[in-house]
């Protein structure tokens, strides 16, 4: 567990907060790991702490064998949500927090006391290498591989739908510009608000827009949808959010909202997890809590 968590960490200081010990305690323990495999695993360029190439290789097999470990001891006793502990780490972006992450765990307060969950927010296309260094045990996200690291095994991962949305073009109520049935052209002359996740992330819709021939003027960049839609309101600009996010934040009175004048296609949320979390009881157990709640609330596709 400790080289572990100084192969994941990098870092002593950070790796004896994450095994609740004390510096010194993982010190003497980086010290023996270094006489065991004759090798500094971790060492001093600049300013930082970088791996060795040995430690490299030794990362991703020690964090496997520690989660067969788990895996074995609690396949032992499988997993009741009423009276066991255990903690994940999701990954979603803000608008899935606030229609569904936050929801559902809120909800599971009721089913698993002792359960608990930490949401991070998507901010950056490096999701495949946290889900594969146990960094995050399950994200939800549109099932994109393109936009992904092409260095990481796409076949290291489960996945499955838990809801689907769609794109819509909004516009405020008093924009008199916008309106229902308006083309492809009337939608390139009037300003609008890019979506790109964490500021280099490029949202769906305008990864669709950069295939057209032309495309409108986007004098503001934001980070989320929900920040496009404050901007859209009051103003004269559009934005393309989906429509569940208008739904949870409860400003479809102040927004004229219409189908976009172009493809786009219907918006599908998974949550994807590493393999290894597959027949792991507790997980297994989060997995289908999720997906329940998904159908119970979100009226999954089928």
């Amino acid at each position: 567990m400790a080289l572990d968590a100084l192969l994941s960490e990098q870092s002593v200081t950070r790796a004896a907060s994450r095994l609740c010990v004390t510096q010194p305690a993982v010190s003497v323990a980086l010290q023996k790991l270094r006489v065991q495999f004759s090798d500094q695993l971790l060492e001093r360029v600049g300013r930082r702490m970088e791996l060795t190439p040995f430690a490299q290789d030794l990362a991703l097999p020690v964090k496997d064998l520690l989660h067969q470990v788990r895996a074995l001891v609690e396949s032992r006793s499988g997993f009741d949500p009423a009276i066991d502990s255990r903690s994940f780490r999701m990954l979603m972006s803000s608008s899935i927090a606030q229609i569904f992450g936050v929801p559902a765990l809120r909800a599971m307060r009721q089913h698993a006391p002792n359960v608990h969950c930490q949401i991070d927010v998507f901010v950056a296309p490096d999701l495949l290498r946290r889900l594969q260094d146990g960094e995050i045990d399950l994200c939800i996200q549109v099932f994109q591989p393109g936009v992904w690291d092409p260095g990481i095994e796409l076949q290291s991962f489960s996945h499955e739908a838990l809801f689907t949305d769609r794109y819509v073009l909004i516009g405020d109520t008093s924009n008199p510009l916008v309106f229902e049935g308006m083309s492809f052209d009337d939608f390139c002359r009037i300003d609008h608000v890019e979506t790109r996740f964490g500021g280099n992330l490029v949202s769906i819709p305008e990864r669709s827009l950069s295939g057209m021939p032309k495309r409108p003027n986007t004098p503001i960049v934001v980070p989320t949808y929900n920040l496009a839609i404050e901007a859209v309101i009051g103003s004269a600009m559009t934005a393309i959010v989906p429509h569940r996010v208008i739904e949870a934040a409860a400003l479809d009175q102040r927004l004229i909202i219409i189908e976009p004048p172009f493809a786009i296609g219907q918006l599908e949320q998974s949550m994807m997890w590493h393999k290894r979390y597959d027949n792991d009881p507790g997980h297994i157990w989060f997995r289908n809590y999720l997906a329940e709640f998904a159908r119970t609330n979100l009226l999954l596709a089928a």
